[in-house]
């Protein structure tokens, strides 16, 4: 089992997506880190920052994976 998020990183993520966008973002957690202290708002610690950095990249990876999922051609009918 991996580790969990609180609902406080994921109500915040989700947040600043709705905000900023996803592709504001990318599959990079220091460049993603970097983006997040560039945004006016403030984070409670730098321990919450890199939790949201590192929700935020998780996010960004599902999502492009996805993409390519419905972009490729199926196997059926071949």
């Amino acid at each position: 089992m991996g580790r969990i998020r609180t609902s406080e990183i994921k109500n915040i993520t989700k947040l600043v997506i709705e905000k900023y966008t996803l592709s504001s973002f990318s599959d990079d957690f220091e460049k993603n880190k970097e983006v997040l202290k560039s945004f006016p708002e403030e984070f409670p610690s730098k321990k919450v920052l890199n939790k949201i950095a590192g929700y935020i990249t998780f996010k960004y990876k599902k999502e492009r994976e996805a993409e390519k999922r419905l972009l490729e051609p199926s196997g059926e009918g071949e």
